[in-house]
């Protein structure tokens, strides 16, 4: 064994700690010792010298004809781990190393020619020998096997030799790790190596999926590959077969509980290799160790658009007499119906299910998600008052030390106030006067409310802000402001304006109570000449274009108002410019003179929204309209309210409004995995969607007023 060793003039190459690599025939001969501790040691120190944090020297290369030797000798221990040194020293998958972005740091030319040359060498000399990963496809030891699977992947020159190999060992594999490690480098050689290995790994990753002697670890890899890398290939049943996966991972696990785990059979060394062995042993004894789990959440991200397939497996989770995967299923169905669009409400009914449970960590969970889904739950609000009247009873248990965000009850009520439900008024009167801080979405709550419930909450609210002071600049007390100014408190309108004389250095509070005057109308007609001195003289110029609004707003005054927002138009600031063209979308007709000008504006989405909203110049904002459509997603919901305004003018749009409608991913998602965004704005595109198609396909629209017959 090791024939040559003492031939090589190690003396001669150096690694990360010396210049003299002498040691490393030791270390060789190490991985090949009878003694567990004697072999960690010396893989320890191979990745911690030789191939120290991924670099390459002489010595690296020079052992790589004497690693390879190890990894084929049958019979000697932790050859799997060589196999995956071998890899790693071999670039790990990556292209051929760059000269220039590996070199650079010598100035010598020559000398750093000769740091770049072993990386090189490396690189080439692994795959020279990668041939003998095939032979080790058929070893005796099935660690050997997964580690060989995962280097033909990755370090093989010809691909489609390593996928012919794997693929034609798959079938008669039978131990489940080495299974799940063929499964993962046939996935990963379709994705690497184009259309040509991703067509033949179709057939065999869908059959893999299918294997009822295959473990559900690679039986849910198959599939999570074929959504990944031949999306073509995946099986019209792949949610059924995904079911049964999991009911076969279940079964396993429970039937497992309380079995002791095999014991350890080598001795604790202080190397790292050894500190990262025992992670992942603890890691598999712990009670809910299920690689299912994780392989199930990439599933769902490589399928992203396919939710014929995501709802169905999401609702079979949700049933699940498993708890952690029940727990996932709830986080995971919220973060789909997020990103993407049910065509139905089943989901969110089995997500309202949760709530029957004397769980009351799966309740606390449950309606976490289905308060940010709040615009789609209509259909669950009998579910959730029910849940509501249990808990006031003292049947659904205690929640005492959590957070009112954080408790199950506090989440029920959120939710019904968020659907406008006029039986938590007197719940949130409560929350809004005796919490420390006001709920955040009290805002939303007041939106939601129909304007006779929403005004009840105004006493409240006013001696909340009173309580904090004129001098107040919190967020509790800016988020209090914004209440009052939704329900026109009459009042809270001295407060407002206390509030506002008081904030004299501008910022947020101030701007704050200026959208909130704003709503109030002609009943704040006496803070005109406030308005006006704001108007002329506040700084920054966020306050000032504010102000202009709320001038107008309660007095009507665009001869004040349009001169100020017109300089805000003109402003050098990206962001001034867009306050001021959503501040004169808001004025309507009341700012036509300013028609021209916003013809001429910058080519923004706003622009276009503003000029449709000032103008109703159908002819001129359509187009531009229908561009941003296209560039700019984001602005979606608005421009589909000006479209539902236009009737029949807006015919050219009906293409990309019934494309809308029959997408499944919500306009706003952008192929980020976790889409954590509100679908208000989504759930409002998709009524002004459906509205003006209804009119357009009807021909019963004949303009801007017909449309909102």
């Amino acid at each position: 064994m090791l024939t040559g060793i003492d031939d090589v003039d190690w003396a001669s190459m150096g690694h990360a700690y010396t210049d003299s690599a002498t040691d490393v025939p030791d270390l060789l001969r190490g991985l090949a010792s009878d003694d567990p501790a004697e072999r960690d040691l010396a893989l320890d120190s191979m990745y911690g010298a030789v191939h120290h944090q991924g670099d390459v020297y002489g010595s690296t290369v020079a052992c790589i004809p004497f690693l390879f030797e190890l990894a084929s000798r049958e019979g000697l221990a932790d050859r799997a781990a060589l196999v995956h040194l071998l890899c790693s020293i071999g670039g790990d998958g990556e292209e051929k190393p760059d000269p220039e972005e590996v070199g650079g740091l010598f100035e010598d030319e020559e000398e750093d020619a000769a740091y770049v040359r072993p990386f090189l060498d490396a690189w080439e000399g692994v795959r020279a020998r990668a041939d003998v990963f095939l032979g080790l496809l058929a070893d005796p030891d099935p660690e050997v096997r997964a580690a060989a699977a995962a280097a033909l992947a990755l370090v093989h020159p010809d691909p489609a030799r390593a996928f012919t190999a794997l693929s034609a060992r798959l079938p008669h594999e039978r131990e489940a790790g080495a299974q799940l490690a063929l499964v993962d480098a046939v996935g990963e050689l379709a994705v690497r190596h184009g259309e040509d290995v991703a067509e033949r790994a179709g057939p065999v990753l869908g059959a893999a999926a299918r294997r009822d002697d295959c473990a559900p670890e690679a039986r849910l890899t198959a599939l999570d590959h074929l959504a990944h890398g031949a999306p073509g290939s995946l099986p019209e049943d792949t949610a059924e077969i995904a079911v049964e996966v999991l009911g076969q991972a279940y079964e396993r696990r429970t039937s497992a509980a309380g079995t002791p785990g095999p014991t350890p059979e080598r001795p604790r060394t202080p190397t790292l290799v050894s500190h990262l062995r025992e992670l992942e042993a603890a890691r598999h004894a712990e009670a809910d160790a299920d690689e299912t789990h994780d392989i199930l959440r990439r599933l769902h991200r490589s399928l992203g658009d396919r939710t014929d397939i995501r709802f169905p497996l999401l609702i079979d989770q949700l049933g699940s007499p498993d708890r952690e995967r029940r727990l996932r299923a709830i986080a995971m169905c919220g973060e789909v119906l997020r990103g993407w669009r049910a065509r139905d409400d089943e989901p969110v009914t089995a997500l309202a299910r949760q709530l029957r449970e004397p769980d009351l960590g799966l309740c606390r969970a449950a309606l976490g998600e289905l308060r940010d889904l709040a615009p789609i739950t209509g259909a669950v609000t009998d579910e959730v008052v029910d849940f509501l009247m249990e808990f006031s009873s003292g049947t659904r248990g205690d929640e005492q030390g959590l957070s009112w965000d954080d408790m199950a009850f506090g989440r029920a009520i959120d939710l019904l106030a968020l659907q406008g439900d006029e039986r938590m008024v007197n719940a949130v009167r409560s929350a809004v006067g005796r919490l420390p801080e006001p709920p955040a979405h009290l805002q939303r709550w007041l939106r939601a409310f129909d304007p006779g419930t929403a005004a009840e909450l105004g006493p409240v609210l006013h001696d909340r802000l009173a309580a904090l002071g004129p001098d107040d600049r919190s967020a509790t007390g800016d988020l209090l402001v914004g209440g009052l100014g939704l329900i026109a408190h009459a009042e809270s309108l001295d407060l407002l304006v206390g509030r506002l004389r008081a904030s004299g250095g501008g910022g947020t509070a101030r701007r704050c109570v200026l959208r909130a005057l704003s709503r109030y109308g002609e009943a704040a007609a006496g803070t005109a000449p406030l308005l006006r001195e704001l108007t002329r003289e506040a700084e920054p110029p966020d306050d000032r274009l504010a102000a202009a609004h709320a001038l107008w707003a309660t007095t009507g005054d665009t001869a004040t108002a349009l001169p100020a927002l017109r300089s805000g138009l003109e402003s050098g600031d990206r962001a001034v410019r867009d306050l001021a063209l959503r501040l004169l979308g808001s004025l309507g007709p009341a700012a036509a003179p300013l028609g021209d000008v916003l013809r001429t504006a910058d080519g923004t989405a706003r622009a276009a929204i503003a000029l449709w909203q000032v103008t109703a110049d159908t002819e001129a904002a359509l187009p531009r309209l229908l561009r941003h459509w296209t560039a700019d997603p984001g602005f979606r919901p608005s421009i589909a309210a000006c479209l539902a305004e236009m009737g029949a003018a807006a015919a050219p749009a009906l293409p990309l409004l019934r494309a809308e409608l029959a997408s499944p991913r919500r306009h706003h998602h952008d192929g980020s995995a976790d889409p954590r965004q509100d679908i208000t704005a989504d759930e409002e595109l998709l009524r002004d969607c459906r509205r003006t198609v209804t009119v357009l396909e009807s021909g019963a629209g004949t303009g801007p007023e017909g449309s909102t017959a």
